[in-house]
C-alpha cells in the first residue's frame, strides 16, 4: 500500500500542487460563516476532478463522496476551512492575505489542501476499494461550530459513517513528526455571563447602598476555590473570568457588574459539577452581602474524546510510514477546544496534530498574526490521511 501512495501521489497530487494550492487559500481568507469564495473555490476543483460533491452543507460548507466499487465501511475525513479576523503581517511572502483584517492564522488553509489532496490521489483508483470516503469541509470552526450543524444535516448519514479522521497543524515540532493523544485530548467549553445587581448610593455614604463592585470582588476570589477545592488533583478545569465592567461614576456606589469568562473541562460530569458550583458561589455570595447574581452559562464545544481503536491503527501507519521516531505519545491533555469534538462524540474517531514548524527558524504560534507553515507537511498530511482510509476500510469489516 506505501508503494501505491506513493506512485498516486507523484502522478496525481506534486508537491507543487499542494503549494501552489494552499497559497492561493492563504491569499483569499474569509471568515467564519463567511466562506462563500473559499467553497466556490474547493466545490470548483471537486467539479473538475468528477467527484460527488453536496453543497452548500452548514451555509458554507462542503461534502465530497468517493464510492468504492465494491461494499463495505464509510470512512470520514474533516478539515475545517475558515480563516480568523487577524490582520497578517508576513509582508515578505507572496501569499500574504489580500483580505484586509483576515488571516489563515490557525493553518485551515492548510487542512483544506491536504484534504484536497486526499481526494485527488484516492480519486485516481477510481473506485478499487471497499466501501466509502466521505469528506467535509467544515465551516465556522472559529466561533458558532460548523461540526455540529453539519451533523445536524446529515453529513454523517446515507452512507453512514463509520469513522472519522481529523488534523491540525502543529508549529510546536517539525514536518515528519505527528503527536497523539489517546482519550480525552481537548476540554469543554462554557462561556459565562454573570450579572451582579446591587444598590447604587453616594460614594460617602456605602451603608445606604449595597456594592456590586464588592459583590463581584468577593465572588471574583471565591470562584478560584473551585478549582482548587472542588476539582481532584487528577482532574483538570479552568474557571476564568476575563472581562469585567461596572459603575459610572467614582463617587457612586455601583448598582450593577457585568462579568464574562469561560469554563473548562475534560470530564462530562465535572463540567456540570463545576457549573453548579460557579453558580452556588455567585447565587450565594450576592444574597449573603444584600445583593442578587444572575449567571448565564452558554454551553459550548464538548470533550474532544479520541477513540483507542482507531487512534491505535493511526499510530500505527504512521510509524510505518514514517518510521518509529515520529510518532509523539502525549499524557496529557489540552485545556483549548475543537469543535471536531461533535464528530468524535458521533463517531468513533481520531484527531491528531501534524507538524508544521521551521526547523531554521522559529515558527510562531496559531493565532498569531505572524503565523505560517512549511509547507513539507502538506506532502506528508496528504500521504498519512490516504494511507489511514484505505487501511480503516480494510479492517473495519
Amino acid at each position: 500500500m506505501h508503494r501505491t501512495i506513493e506512485d498516486l501521489f507523484t502522478s496525481h497530487v506534486t508537491t507543487e500542487w499542494l503549494r501552489d494550492t494552499r497559497r492561493v487559500f492563504h491569499a483569499f481568507p474569509e471568515v467564519s460563516g463567511q466562506e462563500h469564495e473559499t467553497m466556490k473555490r474547493i466545490v470548483g476543483l471537486l467539479d473538475d476532478w468528477g467527484v460527488e460533491v453536496q453543497a452548500p452543507v452548514a451555509e458554507t460548507g462542503v461534502v465530497a463522496i468517493l464510492r468504492g466499487k465494491r461494499p463495505g465501511k464509510t470512512i470520514g475525513l474533516r478539515a475545517d476551512i475558515d480563516a480568523l479576523p487577524i490582520q497578517e503581517l508576513n509582508e515578505d511572502i507572496s501569499y500574504v492575505s489580500k483580505n484586509p483584517g483576515v488571516m489563515h492564522a490557525c493553518g485551515h488553509d492548510a487542512h483544506t489542501t491536504i484534504l484536497l489532496g486526499v481526494i485527488k490521489l484516492l480519486q485516481a483508483l477510481e473506485g478499487d476499494f471497499e466501501g466509502n470516503i466521505k469528506c467535509f469541509f467544515q465551516p465556522d470552526e472559529e466561533d458558532r461550530g460548523g461540526a455540529e450543524r453539519m451533523i445536524q444535516e446529515g453529513c454523517l448519514e446515507a452512507p453512514y459513517v463509520d469513522a472519522v479522521l481529523g488534523l491540525h497543524v502543529s508549529s510546536g515540532f517539525p514536518p515528519g513528526k505527528v503527536a497523539f493523544k489517546y482519550g480525552k485530548m481537548y476540554a469543554s467549553s462554557d462561556m459565562t455571563k454573570l450579572i451582579v445587581r446591587g444598590t447604587s448610593a453616594h460614594g460617602a455614604s456605602p451603608d445606604q447602598g449595597v456594592d456590586a463592585l464588592l459583590i463581584a470582588a468577593q465572588i471574583l476570589t471565591a470562584a478560584q476555590s473551585i478549582v482548587s477545592r472542588n476539582v481532584s488533583p487528577l482532574d483538570s478545569a479552568v474557571v476564568t473570568f476575563g472581562k469585567i465592567r461596572g459603575g459610572r461614576v467614582r463617587n457612586q456606589i455601583a448598582e450593577e457588574v457585568v462579568m464574562e469568562g469561560i469554563i473548562r473541562t475534560l470530564d462530562p460530569k465535572m463540567r456540570i459539577e463545576v457549573r453548579e458550583r460557579l453558580r452556588a458561589i455567585c447565587e450565594n455570595i450576592a444574597e449573603a452581602m444584600g445583593g442578587r447574581a444572575e449567571l448565564q452559562v452558554i454551553e459550548s464545544y464538548g470533550s474532544l474524546i479520541n477513540d483507542d481503536a482507531i487512534t491505535d491503527v493511526v499510530v500505527k501507519n504512521t510509524r510505518e510510514l514514517l518510521g518509529e521516531d515520529a510518532v509523539i505519545i502525549r499524557d496529557k491533555a489540552q485545556m483549548g477546544t475543537e469543535d471536531f469534538a461533535y464528530f468524535a462524540k458521533a463517531r468513533p474517531s481520531c484527531f491528531f496534530h501534524l507538524g508544521c514548524g521551521f526547523v531554521d527558524r522559529d515558527t510562531p504560534p496559531t493565532h498569531s498574526s505572524c503565523f505560517d507553515i512549511n509547507e513539507d507537511c502538506l506532502e506528508i498530511g496528504v500521504k498519512l490521511q490516504a494511507y489511514n482510509v484505505l487501511t480503516l476500510l480494510n479492517s473495519l469489516k
